[in-house]
């Protein structure tokens, strides 16, 4: 879903905007996502944020005042055709709910109740597939590649129906290489092998993709991050009596030899994103990583120093990391476009997406069987699978659309490719992969490259 503005009166009047982020900012400040350039319009003025759980836009009044329908308001749940004004006399709008195609929306509560009233008749495990499967086609959920929000939420839902998670939020994933069987990894093989046999026939006529698949791929990097929550006490916050531990991958290239890595907030600050840790935080528990690390190919995993992380204050969710110099001495550094520009046509994508389980696909049969016995954590199949020159990251090619602040292509990607580079069919990254959109097959989206440029040094 997602919310549509005819402007009515102020500078854009007679435009009607169809904005493809969850958050809407509004504003005088020209890196608002709806900029009003107008005396009446605060620079933070108001903002819209589309909420999942309950399948509707919410409006929130911030430095301006805000009239909806004539009346003044703080927050509202905005209806179609509400009309707002940003300010006494200032640009008014007629708000809208775009719907894609193929989009649904049933609300969280919605899936509970229904899930409870299956759970009633027909027990348990009847319940958790209507549930599940309400889920995956009845909620329009915008993802963070190269983090299992889902996974998230479906380890809370399982939580409220065991009746033991209420309070103490808690996700887990596969996390060692003999959790993925041996038909999940042969069926992304085969996938693969398809994907990279299209790739070689199309680089011989196109000199770009010819230079992504030879050298640029190699300037991509595995994200690894496994992260705890150290309490107010010092100690480790512990859930059945072991430390919680939260373990992803995501995506991220070399910009400079000074080291400096892009990928997305997500990604190097993954807690940030994640709600049902946010009460834990805010009464002081403090995240902090164990293990942090890029592996690009050919190279052995490198240590992230966490403080050399910088992120932006706003919404794009791009962010800038720093290894030492000498470790990436060997790794090109990627071609960033230096404008934005509307009239590229082709879009590559480059990264990590499936993360272990793709890796496990591309690596020599007999090192993965070997990993599998030994029940390999995700660090050591990574290490061992670096070890083995055997980390490459997967590209795919679609059609691109840019926009000032967000670039959309229909080039396959998924969680694990967060933070990886889009490239353009001249050779220059254009923006950086960050979300899918679930319910709209084949749109996914990337910020601006231009984003991720203003955090590098001067």
């Amino acid at each position: 879903m997602r919310a549509q503005l005819l402007h009515l009166s102020g500078p854009g009047r007679g435009r009607t905007v169809t904005y493809a982020v969850p958050r809407v900012t509004i504003g005088s400040d020209p890196t608002s996502t709806a900029y009003l350039r107008d005396p009446n319009v605060a620079i933070e003025h108001a903002r819209i944020d589309w909420e999942q759980d309950a399948c509707v836009f919410h409006l929130h009044a911030l430095e301006g005042e805000v009239f909806v329908n004539g009346n003044q308001v703080r927050e509202v749940i905005l209806q179609d055709e509400d009309e707002i004004e940003f300010g006494v006399d200032g640009p008014r709008a007629r708000f809208r709910t775009y719907v894609p195609q193929g989009a649904v929306c049933k609300p969280v509560r919605r899936m509970l109740a229904d899930a409870r009233a299956v759970a009633r008749e027909s027990g348990g495990r009847a319940a958790t597939e209507t549930l599940t499967r309400d889920l995956f086609t009845q909620a329009t959920l915008t993802l963070k590649v190269g983090f299992p929000i889902l996974v998230i939420a479906l380890a809370l839902l399982a939580g409220w129906f065991g009746g033991w998670l209420s309070s103490r939020p808690y996700f887990e994933a596969r996390h060692t290489a003999d959790e993925y069987t041996r038909a999940e990894i042969d069926e992304l093989r085969e996938w693969q092998q398809a994907r990279e046999a299209t790739l070689e026939s199309l680089a011989r006529g196109n000199a770009t993709l010819k230079r992504v698949r030879e050298e640029w791929r190699k300037g991509v990097c595995l994200v690894h991050g496994v992260y705890r929550l150290r309490q107010p006490d010092k100690t480790w916050w512990l859930l059945g009596g072991k430390p919680f531990e939260a373990e992803y991958t995501g995506s991220g290239f070399l910009v400079s030899r000074a080291g400096h890595i892009v990928t997305n907030r997500h990604v190097a600050v993954p807690w940030s994103e994640v709600g049902p840790l946010q009460p834990l935080i805010a009464q002081g528990y403090v995240p902090e990583f164990v293990r942090f690390t890029v592996t690009f190919p050919g190279l052995p995993a490198i240590t992230v120093p966490p403080e050399s992380v910088k992120t932006r204050t706003d919404d794009q969710d791009v962010a800038v990391l720093q290894v030492a110099a000498e470790a990436v001495t060997a790794v090109p550094v990627l071609p960033l476009a230096t404008e934005t520009r509307n009239d590229y046509e082709r879009a590559i994508v480059v990264g990590y997406p499936t993360g272990l389980a793709a890796l496990l696909a591309r690596a020599d049969t007999a090192l993965v069987e070997r990993l599998q016995q030994k029940h390999a954590s995700m660090a050591v199949a990574i290490d061992e699978l670096a070890a083995a020159g055997q980390i490459q990251p997967v590209i795919t090619r679609g059609s691109v659309t840019v926009e000032e602040r967000l670039v959309t292509y229909d080039a396959a990607t998924t969680h694990g490719g967060s933070g990886g580079p889009v490239f353009s069919g001249t050779g220059e990254v254009i923006a950086v992969n960050f979300a899918i959109q679930k319910g709209f097959h084949g749109l996914n989206y990337g910020v601006p490259v231009q984003f991720a440029r203003e955090l590098l040094p001067r």
